[in-house]
């Protein structure tokens, strides 16, 4: 699926950050401190974050159908991974 390139950009450091176990725990750990439910927080963040993501997308972009369904499965693997995370 062609995408532009800052919107590309974009998704990817989406991606790195909030699919990637190790940074995703790193953070929940880092946000207990002064939070009393840090997984509500993160989720609250990666959604904002991925919806801040859609500025740096043109009009293209964002009249494709196929990126809402991107950017649907992209927040359910987060929230399956922050599952798995909280579980154990």
């Amino acid at each position: 699926m062609p995408l532009s390139t800052r919107y590309r950009e974009e998704l990817g450091l989406w991606v790195n950050n909030y699919l990637d176990p190790f940074f995703l725990n790193r953070t929940i750990v880092g946000k207990k401190s002064y939070s009393t439910d840090p997984f509500a927080l993160v989720r609250t963040e990666a959604e904002k974050d991925l919806e801040f993501t859609v500025l740096k997308a043109t009009g293209r972009d964002r009249n494709r159908e196929d990126i809402l369904f991107l950017e649907s499965n992209l927040l359910l693997q987060f929230n399956l991974l922050l599952s798995h995370i909280k579980s154990s």
